[in-house]
């Protein structure tokens, strides 16, 4: 007998009340659609022959859409032709296994396939390949924060990973050089810890192929294919929904993989059969596609770029009476301060339990910092309305207001 409840009343509770919640979110998982293209997506999505729901990833309909989503994609980031572009399933984290298997060949597991070869010449940084196995068996890792020692666990179940502190770095630039100068077969980087509110400035020069975690900054500035020779991504926080991975990566990189890797997982067995050794991520590359052209119409990169720092600029001079007062407390130090996630804590945890309760009953959710390191956290990602930034502005000044005024912000300061 078929069910008499409706399709909305057979939801979870606690997912029906998340529809109707009012205000913004800024949850630092998934970032926001833009209005215009949250209804694009709803009008594909409708039912009848023509929705994207039922699209063949085995048609020429689905074939046409990804190159044209990967088209735009490199007009927008001025990927070179040198580097191949893969839409992979699943999210970023999957890569921090990806990328050793991809690139570095262990002891005792030799490379798989005519593409392990050693690579001569004077060529672009990241050309070397893993033909003497011993040569090329550990990387350099970055210590940033909370997702860089994620990917730096899992990096070590597959092989030898040295680690520079961020202290290191930040001395200067050449100190990974350095580092590089050893035959580390890359260098890994997370230039923006969403976790820590932390973000590099620049790319930092390396030797070794550099290899960065794009996933909470993609889109949001320009990249400099000069230093990067793998790039991986997430694509669910600035410009889509969670499922699709994106790996841009040097194509001299390719075919120098452990004999024993998935073969899903082996970004040259991918790109030889166009991102479709299996299922791809049919809606989510969709949507994918569709925020790229919103960023190209906006202006492209640099119109994103020029947009979060006057954001960042607006909710730094939001908090600037509270963090005189010392009730605001940036997690990162000046220089080092993420436009994307900025990060703070307040003096104790009742102020800042305080603060979130207000926030939420101001409209402005998903303000608790990351579980492992507690505090507030904004995310500006790419599709954040405006009017959200606004209020959210306005929310930081006139807390602050309140408990300066009060006399408690200072109420436990140092601690």
């Amino acid at each position: 007998m078929a069910s008499r409840c409706s399709p909305e009343a057979a939801c979870p509770a606690a997912f029906r009340a998340w529809r109707t919640q009012p205000g913004y979110s800024f949850s630092a998982a998934a970032g926001p659609l833009p209005a215009a293209v949250a209804h694009e997506v709803a009008e594909a999505c409708r039912p009848g022959p023509g929705s994207i729901l039922s699209l063949p990833f085995t048609s020429s309909a689905y074939r046409d859409l990804q190159a044209e989503t990967e088209a735009c994609l490199r007009r927008l980031l001025a990927i070179p032709d040198a580097f191949a572009v893969l839409f992979l399933a699943g999210g970023a984290s999957a890569q921090f296994a990806a990328v050793p298997m991809n690139l570095l060949v262990a002891e005792g597991h030799g490379a798989a396939g005519a593409g392990a070869r050693r690579e001569t010449g004077a060529e672009a940084p990241g050309t070397a390949v893993a033909a003497g196995a011993a040569e090329f068996a550990s990387a350099l890792y970055i210590d940033s924060g909370h997702w860089s020692r994620r990917a730096i666990a899992e990096a070590r179940r597959f092989a030898r990973v040295a680690v520079r502190e961020l202290a290191g770095v930040s001395r200067a630039a050449g100190a990974l050089d350095e580092d590089a100068a050893h035959p580390f077969a890359y260098v890994h980087l997370t230039p923006n810890e969403t976790a820590d509110g932390l973000q590099f400035a620049q790319l930092p020069p390396t030797r070794a192929p550099l290899v960065a975690d794009l996933s909470s900054e993609l889109l949001t500035r320009p990249l400099d294919w000069q230093r990067l020779s793998l790039a991986y991504a997430g694509t669910q926080k600035t410009i889509g929904t969670p499922g699709l991975s994106l790996v841009v990566i040097r194509r001299t990189l390719l075919g120098r993989v452990r004999a024993d890797i998935p073969r899903l997982m082996d970004y040259g067995a991918q790109a030889e059969a166009d991102s479709r050794l299996c299922t791809p991520p049919v809606l989510p590359v969709f949507v994918a596609h569709r925020m790229l052209h919103w960023i190209e119409a906006a202006g492209g990169v640099a119109a994103m770029a020029a947009r979060l720092h006057g954001r960042h600029a607006l909710i730094a001079a939001a908090m600037a009476e509270g963090e005189a007062a010392g009730l605001y407390r940036w997690m990162a130090p000046a220089g080092w301060r993420s436009r994307v996630n900025p990060c703070f804590r307040l003096p104790d945890e009742e102020t800042t339990a305080r603060f979130l309760d207000a926030a939420e009953a101001a409209g402005l959710r998903d303000l608790r910092g990351h579980p492992a390191r507690g505090g507030v956290r904004l995310s500006l990602y790419n599709g954040l309305s405006d009017a959200a930034v606004e209020a959210l502005a306005d929310f930081l000044a006139r807390f602050a207001r309140g408990r300066v005024g009060s006399g408690i912000a200072r109420c436990g300061r140092g601690t």
